[in-house]
């Protein structure tokens, strides 16, 4: 599919975007049409392909094509995939070691928040088998398809803001472990499960309630292309967007886009330093003598699950920081500037490295935590056992069905 620009008329709801404007829509399938008038509903545009439109570009757009296709066709599927798997088992797991504990209760509403961002990529991307089906069925359909349709009518990429969310509960997981490390009695009752929980949902909602905002920016407009005789779905500003520009802006831009990233990251770096560093102190302590504030084995084996997480969610970060950062920086890193190409190969970049992070702290787990990799291998064996229980009365069945 060629990339395209979309002029549209000079109505207040149709500005000038460009057909992969932003990353969630660059899968939607164009429909065909051979009508030579435009078809009610739709909006005349003229288009011109961006194949040369770009001379300075470090990525050419055979090469973004190409990555494209790789990402939305084995990467993404791959990691939805794991995602969904390894954060359900984080879920169950956690769930049976008791959520009256404050770092269980912390990790499966982690689980639970990439499991709902999960949803969120998974809606954005089903949209393109939906779009190809409904091609098939009408192919000059001037209306959405049911599935774009409902996620346009509910705001549901709003379930975008759930990664938010995950970072800063990641945040929060960091300082309640080195809190727990520095002052460990102090720690145990400061700090209640309710206590927690008031927290994360604090700090939580409105993270996931402005995303909710930011993402009623876009509608998605049904354009005629005469030329071409095209029907294309393509998204442009909303008339949310363009009675409140400032506010989405400055939410969209300098929150979401810089001073959240920034502010997780730096948080879950200094306290794992501040961490580590004491746990390495704390390791000399017992060498030479018995402290009565020391932490448990217990503690200290979730402080370093704790620790392997941290390490997990800073290296996914960074290039989601990086990339956000340079935008200040480098005007011309933006879908409607010079770099087009490049930036938009980044942003995929940034959609992996987030679903990497989101399904990788299973085998975090795993690894380092004795009571959840002993967890998970019973209800493997269970699940093993039950199974084989099903099936032996079968084979009975069939062997004293032959000698009969």
């Amino acid at each position: 599919m060629s990339t395209q620009t979309f002029e549209t008329s000079s109505t207040p709801e149709a500005e000038t975007v460009s057909k992969t404007e932003l990353s969630i829509f660059s899968e939607i399938a164009d429909h065909n049409s051979t009508v030579s008038n435009v078809p009610e509903g739709c909006v005349e545009v003229n288009t011109y392909n961006l194949s040369d439109q770009y001379p300075d570009d470090l990525v050419s757009q055979e090469t973004f094509l190409t990555l494209a296709s790789i990402h939305s066709g084995v990467v993404v599927p791959t990691l939805f995939l794991i995602c969904a798997s390894t954060n359900t088992i984080n879920m169950i797991v956690f769930y049976k070691h008791g959520l009256h504990e404050r770092f269980n209760l912390c990790v499966f509403c982690l689980a639970f928040t990439d499991i709902i961002n999960l949803m969120g990529g998974f809606l954005t991307y089903v949209q393109l088998p939906n779009s190809i089906i409904m091609k098939a069925i009408a192919p000059d359909s001037t209306t959405l398809a049911p599935v774009m349709q409902v996620v346009q009518d509910y705001n549901l990429l709003g379930l975008y803001g759930f990664n938010w969310a995950s970072q800063l509960i990641s945040a929060i997981v960091a300082c309640e472990r080195c809190y727990c490390v520095v002052r460990p009695l102090k720690s145990q009752t400061v700090l209640s499960t309710k206590t927690m929980a008031g927290i994360i949902f604090t700090v939580c909602t409105p993270a996931v309630a402005g995303y909710f905002v930011v993402m009623t920016r876009w509608k998605l407009v049904c354009t005629f292309d005469s030329i071409t005789g095209s029907i294309t779905f393509v998204p442009t500003a909303s008339k949310f967007y363009l009675q409140n520009r400032q506010l989405v802006d400055i939410l969209n831009g300098t929150v979401y886009g810089f001073a959240l990233p920034g502010f997780c990251m730096t948080v879950v770096t200094v306290m794992t330093i501040i961490t580590v560093m004491k746990l390495k102190q704390m390791a000399k302590w017992r060498e030479t003598t018995s402290s009565a504030g020391a932490l448990s084995a217990k503690e200290v084996g979730l402080t370093r699950m704790l620790v392997g997480t941290s390490a997990l969610f800073i290296s996914c970060a960074t290039p989601a920081f990086t990339l956000f950062t340079a935008i200040l920086f480098v005007p011309g890193l933006r879908l409607s500037g010079p770099y087009h190409y490049t930036f938009s190969v980044l942003i995929k970049v940034y959609e992996i490295t987030s679903l990497i992070n989101s399904s990788f702290n299973f085998f975090v787990y795993y690894k380092f935590g004795t009571k959840f990799r002993e967890t998970v291998n019973k209800m493997c064996h269970c699940a093993t056992t039950c199974k084989s229980k099903q099936t032996a009365p079968r084979q009975r069945d069939r062997s004293s069905t032959i000698r009969f």
